[in-house]
């Protein structure tokens, strides 16, 4: 028997060996004939021809053969004879049509099964990557609709979030299209809590499959986790903000005769607190003011323990202790007391006195960056004597230095996260950066150099500051040689996002 594969490329090829094989039959009525007429039939259905065009082939082969006889009874012969053949063509063809066609039909269902894990794949990284719950209802309700090739998909919620924001999404969003049939849903669930019914709708008449519950369930799911993780992050970043609020002051307080600004901006994506912190506050009734600011060991709740613990007791001290050296002994002996974690903290404190030529200030650092002073010439001066750290194992190194400062001159107070930025292993903004940067500030009002820092800090970080920035400027204001109580206008700004 010939390779069938010519006779499928080409029909007209296909019909001549129909013909010659059923004039063999005919001829001989040799059953291996009606395995070719078997075999021939499987061929048709691959050479893509209907049950007529083989219908036509037989018959056209049928009236050659009858041409060729004129006797009644052998033209009897001959047409069950044909029958026959017809019949073994016949039924191949038949079964291998309904096996091409199931086939056909199963490589269809299975395409677009795989179109539909592919879509939901795709879905699941977006709806993972949703920032709010809302977010990724929509994504879900969206995802739904075009993976089950739905009229609608909705979600309302019965529980919410945890600030009470009720939670719903539709899609397409504005209302539903009228005359949708019997929806099918999953309940979505937060925590074990039932957050709401994802729903799709199509069209009056469609059933949705198992597989459409199975796309539905799953799509279901993803929304919960998904949900579930933007609720945690939310509740984790309220729980930061708010601790990181509890550690600052809510304002600058106002002090006659000086000027004060300050800028804070958190590293990271707010779910963790930060270590720096900054104060000024009045610790004695006779006008003195402390200003201070620091930078605690590490991140997180712990850090924020050792902040907490600072500030209050360096509030407390300076009530007691007018020697900013002696504060800062105070606190290092509370850190040693109260924690054995190792964990240490840097500090930069200052006793202003307003007085008739412009201020005085008693500094001491322990482990902080020396402070800067923006003379009225231009120069830029660190002030000041290093110490060590506060909490450590040894007994810290303190020392007192007292600066004047004339009206409009400055004090600079920061933290390394201003004059350590780095793009990989490259310094891109340090120490000599921002003396140079200072030098550009004489004159300027405490808030606009603090501005000026923060947003050079900011520019030099790509918008992305790898550590926290603090930056407290105060001074005496250009009014001063006023004393204590001769101005009650407010002068200082927080400058907190």
């Amino acid at each position: 028997m010939a390779d069938p594969a010519p006779a499928a490329a080409d029909p007209a090829a296909l019909r001549a060996r129909y013909a010659a094989a059923f004039h063999a039959w005919l001829a001989g009525r040799d059953e291996r004939e009606l395995g070719t007429a078997y075999a021939l039939g499987r061929e048709a259905v691959a050479a893509q021809l209907s049950v007529l065009d083989l219908a036509e082939t037989h018959h056209a082969a049928t009236r050659d053969a009858l041409g060729d006889g004129a006797d009644p009874a052998r033209r009897g012969e001959l047409i069950e004879a044909a029958g026959v053949f017809f019949g073994e063509a016949l039924s191949t063809f038949e079964i291998a049509h309904r096996g091409y066609h199931a086939v056909q039909e199963l490589a269809r269902l299975e395409h677009d099964h795989v179109e539909q894990l592919r879509a939901l794949a795709h879905a699941s990284v977006k709806i993972n990557a949703a920032a709010t719950a809302e977010e990724a209802l929509q994504r879900t309700v969206d995802a739904a609709r075009a993976v089950l090739g739905a009229a609608q998909a909705t979600v309302i919620s019965t529980a919410g979030d945890p600030f009470g924001r009720s939670l719903s999404a539709a899609a397409p969003p504005g209302g539903a299209p009228a005359g949708l049939g019997t929806p099918i849903g999953v309940m979505l669930r937060s925590a074990g809590r039932p957050l709401g019914m994802l729903e799709v709708a199509d069209r009056p008449g469609r059933e949705f499959t198992a597989r459409d519950e199975a796309v539905l369930a799953q799509l279901g799911q993803l929304a919960s986790v998904a949900i579930a993780k933007t609720q945690a992050y939310t509740r984790e970043r309220h729980i930061a903000q708010v601790l990181q609020r509890s550690l600052l002051p809510a304002a600058l307080p106002t002090v006659s005769g000086l000027s004060a600004a300050v800028r804070f901006i958190p590293a990271g994506e707010g779910i963790e607190v930060g270590g720096d912190f900054y104060d000024v506050f009045r610790p004695r009734p006779d006008g003195g003011v402390a200003a201070l600011i620091g930078d605690v060991c590490g991140k997180g709740p712990e850090a924020a323990s050792v902040t907490a613990l600072a500030r209050h007791t360096l509030r407390a001290a300076a009530v007691h202790e007018r020697r900013p050296s002696a504060v800062l002994g105070l606190l290092h002996r509370a850190l040693r007391d109260a924690r054995d974690d190792g964990r240490f903290c840097t500090v930069a404190y200052c006793d202003f006195e307003v007085t008739a030529a412009g201020a005085r200030l008693v500094l001491s650092c322990g482990g902080h960056p020396l402070p800067l002073a923006i003379r009225s010439s231009g120069a830029v001066e660190p002030v000041g004597a290093l110490g060590t750290l506060l909490g450590a194992d040894l007994e810290p190194m303190l020392h007192d230095a007292t600066v004047e400062l004339a009206p409009g001159e400055l004090v600079v107070l920061y933290t390394d996260g201003v004059t350590e930025v780095r793009a990989g292993r490259r310094e891109v903004f340090g120490h000599r950066d921002l003396a140079a940067l200072l030098e550009q500030c004489a004159g300027l009002p405490a808030d606009v150099v603090a501005q000026r820092v923060q947003d050079t800090v900011l520019d030099a970080a790509g918008g992305r500051p790898r550590d926290d920035i603090a930056i407290l400027v105060i001074g005496p204001s250009p009014r001063a040689g006023t004393l204590p109580g001769a101005d009650r206008h407010p002068e200082a700004s927080n400058g907190r996002p």
